[in-house]
């Protein structure tokens, strides 16, 4: 279920927040004490069989006692045992938090697993595709809302980088994407960083027909 020629830690690294830039840099595995969670990354076909006009899912976290409460995200979670693999993890997290109907989607492949020290979960990131239309109902006691933003938008040339307020008084920088009254960082922007790459170098194709 990999996608083949992966740029991974390279498209990782341009959107990654300025202090983990080094870490990043030398790190070659994450920690084994580290928790491993999945997260769904869907895309929406567009008109054009260019893939970086289709559309990508994101959600706004609720807010909650957590290191991510309140930011921009993929649906997803917590590996548990009852989950056969990273795709089963991502697919039951969006049905929690988005009622999404697995049988409405394809999964396409794994995106590069990434490290997140602030929660210590190693993200594998499920890469997928609508098959039809579908309804989204969020959880509110997870999600707030959900949107659609095309690829193209997450052009790693269109960040700009900003202090961002992590604590009472802790701040980073980091590079992020502001999208109307979205601003995406951290790990988001890290694997969409990945997957725009690998769709602006026509690395990945995906035929509705021969999923």
């Amino acid at each position: 279920m990999y996608i083949p020629d992966l740029p991974g830690k390279k498209a990782h690294l341009k959107m990654a927040p300025l202090h983990r830039l080094s870490t990043l840099k030398i790190e070659e595995a994450p920690p084994e004490n580290s928790r491993e969670s999945a997260v769904l990354v869907l895309l929406f076909p567009a008109s054009s069989e260019n893939i970086l006009d289709w559309e990508v899912l994101v959600i706004k976290r609720n807010i909650y006692d957590g290191v991510h409460s309140g930011q921009i995200a993929f649906p997803g979670g917590k590996c548990e045992d009852i989950d056969k693999d990273y795709a089963d993890t991502a697919c039951r997290e969006s049905h929690e938090e988005l009622s999404l109907d697995r049988d409405k989607i394809e999964i396409v492949g794994l995106l590069s697993r990434l490290y997140v020290p602030p929660s210590n979960f190693t993200i594998y990131p499920v890469l997928a595709y609508a098959s039809c239309e579908m309804e989204l109902i969020p959880d509110h006691r997870e999600v707030v809302e959900y949107r659609k933003i095309p690829l193209k938008l997450f052009d790693p040339t269109l960040s700009e980088i900003f202090k961002i307020r992590i604590g009472r008084e802790e701040y980073v920088n980091a590079p992020g994407y502001t999208i109307g009254d979205y601003f995406i960082w951290g790990a988001t922007a890290m694997i969409l960083s990945e997957l725009y790459q690998v769709a602006a170098e026509a690395r990945l194709t995906i035929s509705r027909n021969n999923p």
